[in-house]
């Protein structure tokens, strides 16, 4: 039986199954459930109203008394001692993408606005507008280096060595959102004023890519952690 409120439970209007983690009783573990929607006492409270990745429909999941089957338990863990999960490495990639299509967008804008100042040619050829294009591709490479990087590792680890990963799989969170939050801020820059009308998608991209500061691992405690690995080496 398990009873409780999952709060941010991305797309669960639409989901058939919910990987649910809660403590067991009378134990020091926690466990990891399988819940599938037409279990009794399952619902959706629709609390979202994020001005951020309203697409992603994060409403709460409420389980009142849901029974479930012994098979339904995939994991536990004790906590504390969670082992790395490589597929986290989706949470940066959301934010690559949103810093992608603003590059993109401001790309093209650079490549095609010519206001009536110009006498000929658009705002490509000055180079201050292509110093911020070359800051933001150069953000978008490292982004991109780092997460294949680090997917491509996890991929070839084994057991062993997917937890020597777990600094690197925290750290690619923390650098690829801030890149992202750059990118789309000098995106912002280049188009000016034209970026913050609601028709414009950098107004979007912008409240979208601010969500990336409240996805786990908080950046804060990976820096705190990041320090301690490093002085437990020396």
């Amino acid at each position: 039986m398990i009873s409780g409120r999952k709060i941010f439970t991305t797309l669960s209007p639409v989901l058939d199954y919910f990987v649910v983690s809660a403590r067991i009783n009378d134990s020091d573990e926690v466990g990891q459930f399988l819940v599938h929607k037409s279990r009794e006492g399952l619902s959706i409270d629709e609390t979202w109203d994020s001005v951020a990745m309203r697409a992603t429909g994060s409403h709460d999941l409420v389980l009142d008394q849901v029974q479930l089957d012994a098979e339904d338990l995939l994991t536990k863990i004790t906590p504390g001692k969670k082992p790395p999960q490589g597929w986290l490495l989706h949470i940066p990639a959301v934010y690559q993408g949103i810093a992608t299509a603003a590059f993109e967008y401001a790309l093209n804008f650079a490549n095609t606005y010519a206001p009536n100042s110009l006498a000929s040619g658009t705002i490509a050829q000055f180079p201050t507008v292509q110093q911020k294009l070359g800051e933001m591709k150069l953000k978008l490479i490292q982004n991109e280096y780092l997460l294949y990087g680090v997917a491509r590792d996890w991929d070839q680890a084994d057991s062993e060595a997917k937890f020597a990963l777990a600094d690197a799989l925290a750290a690619t969170k923390v650098a690829v959102v801030n890149n992202a939050l750059d990118i789309v801020d000098l995106a912002m820059r280049l188009v000016g004023a034209k970026s913050l009308s609601a028709n414009n998608p950098l107004q979007r991209y912008y409240r979208d890519v601010r969500a990336g500061l409240h996805n786990p691992p908080m950046e804060d405690m990976v820096l705190v952690n990041l320090a301690k690995s490093a002085l437990s080496k020396l």
